[in-house]
């Protein structure tokens, strides 16, 4: 996503990209989710926007989950419903867990770097 800024001393403005999204980051907050136990659409959603920070329309997260589906991540099954209509459960897969071992792997190194980053920005900053 691109935004456009104020510069504060000169007043021009210039665009920036928002560099505060990590790409895909959806997937793994899904599995992390998962992992906990199986759940239907509409509880992932709440669990993202509680757990993970991420909001996401259902037409968005449902499309995900098919994508995650097909890389064999999530597996899901029609649960009968008592109350109501019929809704797909999904469960994390081994595949989904390797998967979730890289990605955390992967946000670690990405946080050390994000980290390492700020405070040479801090320092910089302040001097």
């Amino acid at each position: 996503m691109i935004f456009t800024y104020m510069c504060r001393t000169c007043g021009c403005s210039f665009r920036a990209r928002d560099f505060g999204n990590v790409e895909r980051f959806i997937e793994p907050c899904i599995l992390l989710l998962l992992l906990r136990g199986s759940s239907y659409g509409y509880g992932l959603m709440e669990g993202l926007e509680k757990h993970c920070g991420e909001k996401v329309d259902i037409g968005n997260l449902y499309r995900t989950l098919r994508r995650m589906e097909a890389d064999g991540w999530v597996k899901s099954e029609w649960g009968k419903n008592k109350v109501g209509p019929d809704r797909r459960i999904y469960t994390i897969t081994k595949n989904g867990r390797e998967f979730l071992e890289v990605a955390a792997l992967s946000l670690i190194r990405t946080d050390k770097l994000i980290h390492r980053f700020l405070e040479g920005f801090q320092k910089s900053k302040s001097a």
